[in-house]
């Protein structure tokens, strides 16, 4: 009878071990899960979808569409030079030139409509995180835009070639948002941030950027 007590204790004592384990195993995870949720949240203002073992925990959410997070103001100038020529040679009182210049506001961040996913590895707490690219969010004129022209007697400066400068102007604008360095600031900020709040308690964690988005079109004038 003896025996058996024994036995029994031993098997009431590994399952209740079993239990804590597991116990402290999920309230690990969980503890991970609200990190992440939490510093999604501070870092970028949306809940990302988060997976364990393949299975949703939560769903994605955020309160706004985009999110700034590197802005810089650039003063962008574009003009042209042109004249009329008669066997290669240029013909006197000709020669036209205009130049428009004007300050302009250029954002970079994130579209929080695109998937932001986590998985998280119960076994090791390793947190994958996959996200967009960043991408110009705005182009924006900040300041009045400076016309300079100098016209020719025999060549006159066409109503068509004003508006087409200035159009080209915004183009030049969003080209040389889509050439600086904006996204990519973006992204290593967001993710030093997330690492540094993630890390914290000493959750491992790896960043993946997917996709590729498509340049922020220039807006009509």
């Amino acid at each position: 009878m003896k025996h058996y007590v024994g036995i029994s204790l031993v098997l009431v004592t590994l399952a209740a071990i079993v239990f804590v384990t597991m116990r402290s195993c999920v309230n690990t995870v969980d503890h991970t899960i609200d990190q992440v949720r939490d510093a999604f949240a501070q870092v970028l203002k949306v809940q990302p979808q988060v997976t364990v073992n393949q299975r949703v925990v939560l769903t994605q959410t955020a309160p706004i569409a985009e999110l700034a997070v590197v802005s810089k103001e650039e003063f962008v100038t574009l003009g042209f030079t042109e004249h009329l020529e008669l066997w290669s040679m240029q013909i006197p009182l000709t020669e036209k030139k205009v130049t428009v210049e004007a300050p302009f506001r250029l954002k970079a961040g994130f579209d929080l409509r695109e998937p932001f996913t986590v998985r998280i590895d119960p076994a090791t707490h390793q947190v994958h995180a996959t996200m967009p690219h960043a991408k110009i969010l705005s182009v924006e004129q900040i300041g009045d835009l400076v016309y300079h022209s100098e016209d020719a007697t025999l060549n006159h400066i066409t109503d068509e070639e004003r508006q087409k400068i200035v159009n080209d102007l915004n183009s030049a604008a969003h080209d040389t948002a889509e050439k600086s360095s904006l996204k990519t600031d973006a992204q290593q900020q967001v993710e030093q941030r997330l690492k540094e709040l993630i890390q914290h308690n000493g959750q491992p964690v790896q960043i993946e950027w997917t996709g590729q988005p498509k340049p922020l079109g220039p807006t009509a004038p």
